[in-house]
């Protein structure tokens, strides 16, 4: 066995797994910053200066509380399902590519003799279908979590949820497809990679399957205006009502890690992922790290479009979040596979001339 290559793989692992934790907390934070720079309140800030230690405070604080299990709950599957929803949320990025190859550095050339970094843990010919099949997965995390409960609130939660979920897949998924039929590929770095010339949003097909995506995204991480699962005023707080401490923590750092992930795959999808706009810094030698960096500006982008959105618009009913994905979104995510069929083979290369 190559027993480098194993530890730089760690290292790469181990890494990701540090970035993901601490920008997910600190997400947590600028959400609440954000509300209270909406409601015309500070927000955090008495955990160190301008509340930076407020997460690191929260963390302290789930670990230290006392773990409480209602008297009649299904013990097996209740501990269970936190731990599949941040499994999924965790699993996603591994194949999430963040930019393209940086150089190793010195120490790490010496430790396991490579040379360069590859800014992704995998990537499988598939990529696109193993983070819907992922997505999907983390249903069951939610579903679990409501039954095992063994509380009315927390079961009509998880129904809801899991009802949600499933419905807004589907239109997710189509419009996912129509990417995929115009770039040709189920690979991740393919599809960026597609987008040098021109980014998938400025296509007709990619910029009516944008709409449908978000509008899905939103309803798969349950957020507002779709967090039906977790509506306080008519489930407390839904699937996961009985929950508490260091089991709720799993929840809540699963359903920020989710938005994160939906930022990614938003920016690889439609946005050019990696490649610089205008092709600048093209041939630098700091090319990898200008391109990782205008990737993490479109993600946090996109992450703040789920915070100002949550802060800004009411919650839909129930009724009317079934109708939109059913009667509405799924014929036109149909109607975008058909568009996006079509373009492909008459259309592209004409309508790329008019951004080349």
């Amino acid at each position: 066995m190559d027993w480098a290559l194993i530890l730089a793989w760690g290292i790469k692992i181990l890494s990701l797994f540090f970035v993901i934790l601490t920008g997910v907390a600190y997400y947590t934070l600028a959400e609440r910053k954000f509300a209270g720079f909406i409601q015309d309140r500070p927000g955090p800030n008495r955990a160190g200066p301008f509340g930076i230690f407020q997460p690191l405070a929260d963390g302290i604080k789930f670990i230290a509380k006392e773990e409480i299990f209602p008297k009649n709950v299904s013990k097996g599957m209740y501990l269970l399902a936190p731990t599949i929803s941040m499994t999924c949320a965790i699993m996603a990025w591994a194949v999430i590519p963040f930019g393209g190859t940086l150089p190793a550095p010195e120490w790490l050339t010496t430790l396991t003799g490579i040379t360069t970094i590859d800014l992704q843990i995998a990537n499988p010919d598939s990529g696109v279908l193993y983070m819907l099949a992922i997505s999907s997965l983390s249903v069951y995390g939610i579903m679990i979590a409501g039954w095992s409960s063994n509380n009315k609130y927390s079961l009509l939660g998880g129904v809801r949820s899991t009802a949600q979920m499933i419905s807004y897949e589907l239109p997710m998924g189509l419009s996912i497809v129509s990417i995929v039929i115009m770039t040709g590929s189920l690979k991740l770095t393919d599809i960026s990679d597609s987008q040098k010339e021109m980014w998938n949003i400025l296509s007709p097909p990619g910029f009516v399957a944008f709409f449908i995506y978000v509008t899905a995204m939103f309803a798969e991480t349950n957020r507002l205006p779709f967090d039906l699962a977790e509506a306080e005023s008519e489930l407390v707080v839904g699937f996961h009502t009985e929950y508490g401490a260091f089991k709720f923590a799993l929840f809540f750092l699963a359903e920020y890690m989710n938005m994160i992930t939906m930022s990614c795959l938003t920016t690889l999808l439609f946005f050019g992922g990696y490649n610089v706009p205008f092709h600048i810094g093209a041939g630098s030698e700091y090319q990898a790290f200008i391109g990782l960096g205008f990737f993490i500006l479109k993600v946090l982008f996109f992450a703040f479009l789920f915070i100002w959105v949550r802060w800004t618009l009411p919650r839909f009913r129930y009724d009317q979040l079934m109708k939109l994905g059913w009667k509405k979104m799924i014929p036109w995510g149909l109607f975008v596979v058909m568009f996006a069929s079509i373009y492909t083979v008459y259309w592209k290369e004409g309508w790329m001339k008019l951004f080349i």
